[in-house]
This record gives C-alpha cells, structure tokens and sequence, in this order.
C-alpha cells in the first residue's frame, strides 16, 4: 500500500516524547546476534534531485521500495527517532537516493521490522554508527488556563474504562489522564509534551480543530461536522474548548547522536 514517508512512514516510526524502540535502547550498536536484514537491496541515486518531488514508499509483492528518498529520512525510519532528537551531520537532508529490496520470506512485515531492515542496511551499506545520550529538546508543557472547561469523569465512566482516539484533526478520550493527553498532543504537534497541569484522576476530552486539508474539510462537512466554526489552531482549541494552553519548554529527551555516516552507500 502506498503511502507518503515525508509525512507518515516515518511518523509512524518516530518515538515521541524521546521514548525510542527497545531495539534502539538496547542495542545502540550492531550486537553479535544476527538481525532482521533485506534478503537483497539495490541502492542508486535518486533521478530527481529535489526534496520532496514524488518522495514515496511502497510494499509490495515481497519487495519494500523507496523512490526519491533523502538520506536524513532513511536514518529516521532506521533509528526510529522523530526529527527533533536527532543529532546528525547537517548534510544528510543533501543525498537522496531510491531503494528497491526484497523483503525476506515468513516474517511478518510491520513498521518495526522495517525499521530494523533499514537500520541493518544503513550499517552494513552506509556504515552507520550512532550513540544515545539524555538531553533536552524543545517542546511544550500543557498547563491549565484562567478557567479550566474540561470535565473530570463521572463514576459511571470510570466504571466503564478507559478509552481513546484521534485523526488529524481531533482527540477523544474517556477518562484519560492528563499524562496521555499530553502524549497525544505530542503525536499531533512531532513535539514532546509533557503534562505540567497537576491535574490528577480521568478525563472526558472532545478536542476538535478545522483540519489543514480542504478535501477532508470537505469530508468532514458531509457528516454533519460543522467545520466552519471550529479553531483553525490545536493551541486555540485547547483554550476554548479545554481551558488548557500550551507554552513553551526544554523537554528531557533521550537524544540519538549520529556519529559517522558515509555519504555513498557501498555497491550493490
């Protein structure tokens, strides 16, 4: 299934809030241990030498490809770091390159099995060495407003559990501790963010703001959403419908450091 990576894949890979992979924790290094690798990958320079210009991936028939892929983003989907706790040479936004790999046979393909295929092929072919070390990392803190909207949970629902979700525009939750919201508001944001509200217990979160995408505006007017009248911003929305905000802070973040990386892969 296609899908963007600029926007999604690695998203999807990415750890928010510096919370990393077992595989990254664990193993900063190459262990002895045989890992989960391509059977075979074919690496050349991308034809089109511009970010972002038909940029993809895809998995497909056995075979994971890329196509027009800054190296910065390989690292990214291999590390499973977001971009933020990424200290890497500044050049690797530069070399852009298409993969095309054979995915190996009775292993179940997710997000996690490729990025340990890519971390094993940016070892072996680009010679990648990497550390991790605590640092901090601009972020937010979610603190309360003047008045505080959002409503703590009944004992019904604390009864019924715990429950949550969001899309690009909303966050639902069921008596949701401050601490995940904060999570989720980081996944939204590709910011850490850390729950400074000291606001204990569960509670019931309806967050909506207009979604930047006109085609799912569209969308979500068809289902009677009244989009037109919602915040353009996820910080507006916060104040008006939570009395919550979010200002500014240097996060604690595990950091992953990039100590070498060839700019050429080695041949096929």
């Amino acid at each position: 299934m296609r899908q963007a990576v600029l926007a999604g894949l690695v998203a999807g890979f990415a750890a928010v809030g510096g919370a990393f992979s077992a595989s990254i924790l664990t193993a900063q290094q190459p262990q002895q241990a045989k890992s989960l690798q391509f059977e075979v990958a074919a690496i050349k320079p991308a034809g089109n030498q511009k970010l972002g210009v038909g940029s993809s991936s895809s998995t497909h028939g056995g075979r994971f490809q890329m196509v027009n892929m800054p190296l910065k983003q390989w690292v990214l989907m291999g590390l499973s770091v977001s971009d933020y706790a990424l200290k890497a040479p500044s050049w690797l936004d530069t070399p852009m390159f298409d993969l095309n790999a054979k995915l190996p046979e009775g292993v179940p393909i997710d997000q996690r099995a490729l990025a340990e295929m890519m971390k094993s092929l940016l070892v072996e072919r680009f010679g990648m060495k990497w550390h991790v070390e605590d640092g901090t990392v601009s972020g937010y803190e979610l603190v309360t407003d003047k008045k505080v909207l959002i409503q703590s949970t009944s004992l019904l629902d604390r009864l019924r559990g715990h429950g949550s979700g969001s899309s690009p525009s909303s966050i639902d939750g069921t008596n949701m501790p401050m601490s995940e919201l904060a999570k989720m508001l980081g996944n939204v944001l590709g910011r850490p963010v850390i729950d400074a509200t000291h606001l204990t217990g569960g509670y019931n979160v309806k967050l909506m703001w207009r979604p930047s995408d006109d085609a799912v505006a569209a969308e979500q007017k068809r289902y009677g959403i009244d989009v037109d009248n919602l915040p353009f911003s996820i910080f507006t929305a916060l104040r008006e419908q939570l009395g919550l905000r979010l200002q500014s802070a240097k996060v604690p973040s595990k950091i992953i450091v990039v100590d070498y990386i060839d700019r050429q892969p080695t041949k096929n």
